[in-house]
């Protein structure tokens, strides 16, 4: 369940953060929310993503890459997750994630210098997941509350977008 990362007025331990975790044969990803922490920016709604590698079953979260979307990139997953976009890429100095709609799913490809490659395909429940955790997220950033508008203005953005080839 996707749950508020506030509540009542006060802010919630990073262990009650609303997050979505998705877990395949080699990878896992967790999407969480969280407060961007910019000293040039004011503290504003985003989306942590973690992806780690599975050895023998088990996560080994020691290894994740980790990135934390700015206020343009949280737009750009959703517009990805909603079908608006084909592909995002995250891009960071020494590591990236790549997230890609693909037939019956989203392919996520992370990577961070020699030997740190981790691939995992997004199932289409967890894509729903992921989607609507980033979209309550964006709701907050953004401050519009109107879903219809959401949908629209993310359109709108998406149409803007340029595709690396």
């Amino acid at each position: 369940m996707i749950q508020n990362s506030q509540e009542g007025g006060r802010s919630q331990r990073l262990s009650e953060q609303a997050k979505v975790k998705c877990f395949g044969s080699r990878a896992a990803l967790c999407a969480e929310a969280t407060i961007s922490a910019g000293d040039s920016t004011p503290p504003t709604a985003t989306i942590n993503l973690e992806v780690a590698p599975m050895d023998a079953g088990r996560v080994g979260w020691g290894r994740k890459i980790v990135i934390q979307l700015s206020n343009s990139e949280l737009p750009l997953l959703c517009a990805v997750l909603l079908g608006y976009l084909p592909e995002l890429a995250l891009k960071r100095p020494d590591k990236g994630i790549d997230i890609q709609r693909q037939h019956n799913k989203v392919f996520v490809r992370a990577s961070a210098g020699t030997n740190n490659l981790f691939l995992l395909p997004v199932t289409i429940g967890d894509s729903f997941r992921l989607s609507a955790l980033a979209l309550v997220q964006l709701k907050k950033q953004s401050g519009i509350s109107d879903d219809t508008l959401i949908l629209a203005a993310l359109r709108g953005a998406a149409s803007l977008a340029t595709i690396p080839k």
